[in-house]
């Protein structure tokens, strides 16, 4: 989870640290969680001083407001009733931008199971983690209709393909649009 701290509520490091420690404690206890790990904040640094302040509590004040309009998604489509994602592409960075790179990723993954003829239609979804490498998403699901693959043969595609994601952004950066 991503959570702001807002600044003016923190006196210090181990201020924060022990606010990003009741928060874990409180959304294990009051979700019931089974898990024993909730990750919080995972691009802070607590060595560095690096943690997650913003003045308001929201990412809009640095400017990651990225909503897109009807029309102006990845693929071009308008998809009532149909998967999307809300994320722009446009200003994005195809070197750094996690959800640029997945929503791309992913859309060209199940244009491919369909053109291998391992299905019918294909739908990608893929979900990363601040912190992660970006060839190890937190999930990956692909969902498919009149499959003619058995599931092996697409989850060694689906592999194959995410060994690629850590070049992924030089394939993007080429092109001039992209889809």
């Amino acid at each position: 989870m991503a959570i702001a701290i807002i600044s003016r509520f923190i006196d210090n490091d181990e201020d924060y640290i022990a606010w990003i420690r009741a928060a874990r404690a409180f959304l294990i206890r009051r979700l019931s969680l089974v898990l024993d790990e909730v990750d919080i904040n995972t691009a802070d640094d607590y060595v560095k001083g690096s943690f997650y302040l913003t003045v308001t509590g929201a990412s809009a004040e640095a400017g990651d407001d990225g909503q897109v309009g009807r029309g102006n998604r990845a693929d071009g489509l308008i998809t009532p009733y149909r998967p999307m994602s809300l994320e722009a592409l446009a200003g994005k960075s195809p070197v750094s931008h996690d959800g640029k790179i997945y929503n791309l990723f992913a859309l060209e993954l199940a244009r491919n199971i369909v053109e291998q003829e391992m299905a019918e239609a294909a739908e990608v979804f893929l979900v990363s983690q601040i912190g992660r490498p970006i060839d190890e998403p937190q999930l990956m699901h692909i969902r498919l209709k009149e499959a003619t693959a058995i599931e092996k043969e697409v989850r060694r595609l689906a592999a194959s393909a995410l060994k690629e994601l850590p070049q992924y952004w030089k394939k993007l950066a080429g092109q001039k649009e992209p889809v």
